[in-house]
């Protein structure tokens, strides 16, 4: 047959690089167009809910682009389901502000406790005593009323009365005939087994879900099997939006979501032959104002992004033994060294030496470890505070976290005379980061 000979078994390959592996090809700009003009948008339940704890003017601009993108917007029965079951919680306290001033309290408490101690070791005075116990409460007292004042008191009348509410007005238009049906009753209880399974297989999605109690841990994979009949019926791609940064959704690079897990990617191909989107709702604002010419001011982004971090925070908090403390981890600390070192690595030299002297380097050190000598230390924490404002964004690390990195400054001269480390952070990098442990 000469030179037309085929090797044997070549003419059966017609597999590509990402033919089995489709989760780990980055989205391009076309499948974002192409998903948000012909394909299938569904919010989660916390993107309804935390429209309740945006600003107005961010809330609007969410509702104004979902309405936007017209028919293509399509919410699970599960979704409207759990909106409305979890609504009125939410309308008590959309903004945290009992919370915070129920936190508030707990630390005055606290406070008085350590100045009452300090007084009975020094025997103050009663006068003086008593004047420090006043000062202390009545500046806990001002900062609470000033929490108080921004209570939206307001919302709480939307719980009794939804004619009221502002959401639910929108939601109610961009919604109508874009909600999908229930399962039936057999495929309903079959997909609760099956979620319920999943969680004890700790397969995606919902396993993150498994402490809820009852049927409550299937709720997750409900949603989910609802998508899939919706896309089958369909056959266009899914752009599934959401707040949550969970394991049991989305695949993590250092704890940062890079895309929906592989699993869901190829579930969604075989039983429905669709591609799978994942993004967050500060994501979905700014794809449509690049590709839908809708108007997103960089507040509206900025809003949506702070209330994203706070349900980050809330759902870490939830997965943490109650006697773990918050700040610094050995994981966090290994995320931001391996970041500074691609992008500062004079400062992630910094960093590391200063642990090796209790937590100082000295002006002189810097300079000696390949800080051009030219160069002023002004801003030299910059590239530092960047970084860990980018893990903080993210939910990585808490906002109450030290810094990683601050000046220290001569009294006379004003001028720094090094950088220190916190104590908890010069401990840490004595103690490397166990690999198996897991950032989320």
């Amino acid at each position: 047959m000469g030179d037309s000979a085929v090797t044997p078994g070549l003419a059966a390959s017609k597999f590509g690089l990402f033919d089995g592996f489709e989760a780990y090809r980055t989205p391009s700009v076309e499948d974002y167009r192409r998903v948000l003009t012909s394909g299938m948008v569904v919010p989660d339940t916390n993107v309804l809910l935390n429209l309740y704890r945006y600003h107005p003017d961010a809330r609007d601009n969410l509702l104004d682009v979902l309405t936007g993108l017209g028919e293509r917007v399509w919410a699970p029965h599960q979704v409207v389901a759990e909106f409305w079951t979890q609504r009125t919680n939410v309308l008590r306290d959309p903004r945290g502000t009992t919370a915070a001033q129920s936190e508030l309290l707990k630390l005055r408490d606290q406070a008085d406790k350590v100045i009452r101690t300090w007084v009975n070791r020094l025997s103050l005075d009663l006068v003086e005593a008593t004047g420090l116990h006043r000062a202390l409460a009545a500046g806990f007292d001002h900062v609470s009323e000033r929490i108080a004042a921004t209570h939206d008191r307001e919302m709480a009348r939307y719980s009794t009365d939804s004619n009221l509410d502002p959401v639910v007005k929108r939601l109610a238009t961009i919604l109508e005939r874009r909600v999908g049906p229930a399962l039936p009753p057999d495929e309903h209880r079959e997909a609760v087994d099956e979620g319920l399974r999943r969680v004890e297989q700790q397969r995606p999605p919902g396993y993150k879900d498994g402490t809820k109690k009852g049927a409550a841990p299937a709720g997750d994979y409900v949603l989910w099997k609802q998508i899939q009949v919706e896309a089958g019926a369909r056959h266009c791609a899914v752009l599934f939006v959401t707040g949550d940064v969970k394991e049991d959704w989305w695949r993590l690079d250092q704890g940062l979501p890079v895309g929906p897990r592989p699993e869901l990617v190829r579930e969604l191909l075989d039983t429905a032959g669709c591609a799978l989107y994942m993004v967050r709702p500060d994501t979905l604002l700014r794809l449509a104002g690049e590709m839908l010419s809708v108007e997103v001011p960089a507040a509206a982004l900025a809003d949506v992004g702070r209330v994203q971090q706070l349900q980050q925070e809330r759902n870490d908090r939830d997965d943490e033994p109650e006697d773990q403390e918050t700040g610094w981890t050995a994981v966090a600390l290994d995320a931001v060294l391996g970041r500074l070192r691609q992008e500062a690595a004079v400062q992630a030299r910094a960093i590391e030496r200063a642990a090796e002297s209790d937590g100082f380097i000295s002006r002189e050190e810097v300079y000696r470890i390949g800080y051009g000598a030219d160069r002023s230390l002004r801003g030299f924490t910059r590239p530092v505070r960047r970084i860990v404002a980018y893990f903080q964004g993210r939910g990585r690390i808490p906002l109450d976290a030290e810094p990683l990195l601050d000046a220290v400054y001569d009294d006379q001269s004003g001028q720094a005379i090094g950088f220190q480390l916190p104590v908890s952070v010069t401990a840490l990098l004595g103690s490397p980061a166990d690999p198996a442990v897991d950032e989320d």
